[in-house]
């Protein structure tokens, strides 16, 4: 996908929610989406970032070898950001993601995926995600993805 096809999808949307796997595809300049990510936190004004995402990236980054220093200077890259809005999503985000756990019948290892959810959610705001499965579930509750397609075409 071309940069101005991604700035076009979301020129009218502001602020998104960010999953983990957005930020990993930023870091890594050799990953598959690594242009789309960049692109797609480029063209928003506001990314609001889940404490749980933070978490997760850091013991990720732990997982593949990245020495603490490095993580440490990635985390305070993308939190630190003037874009930027950190949430823990609170009470009811694991209100809301343990009641869907429950009612989809999904195992507790979805939860965290859930929680990013559920902060889509209650915002009214579209979710940033390269997870096909969270792309799903999202479009279940109306919650809006972006990318708006994450399909590589190779030349």
């Amino acid at each position: 996908m071309e940069s101005r096809e991604v700035s076009f999808l979301v020129s009218k949307l502001a602020s998104a929610v960010l999953d983990t796997n957005v930020i990993v595809y930023d870091t890594f300049e050799d990953s598959l989406y690594h242009e789309m990510a960049r692109e797609l936190l480029d063209s928003l004004d506001m990314w609001v970032l889940p404490l749980i995402v933070l978490y997760e990236y850091v013991w990720l980054m732990k997982e593949l070898g990245v020495n603490l220093e490095d993580i440490s200077a990635k985390v305070y890259e993308y939190a630190w950001d003037p874009k930027s809005r950190v949430t823990s999503g609170g009470k009811d985000a694991v209100r809301w993601a343990l009641a869907a756990l429950m009612e989809e019948r999904l195992s507790a290892s979805r939860f965290n995926d859930k929680v990013v959810l559920s902060i889509a959610e209650r915002e009214g705001i579209p979710l940033a995600t390269f997870d096909r499965g969270l792309r799903v579930q999202a479009h279940r509750v109306n919650v809006e993805v972006l990318p708006s397609s994450i399909d590589v075409h190779e030349s």
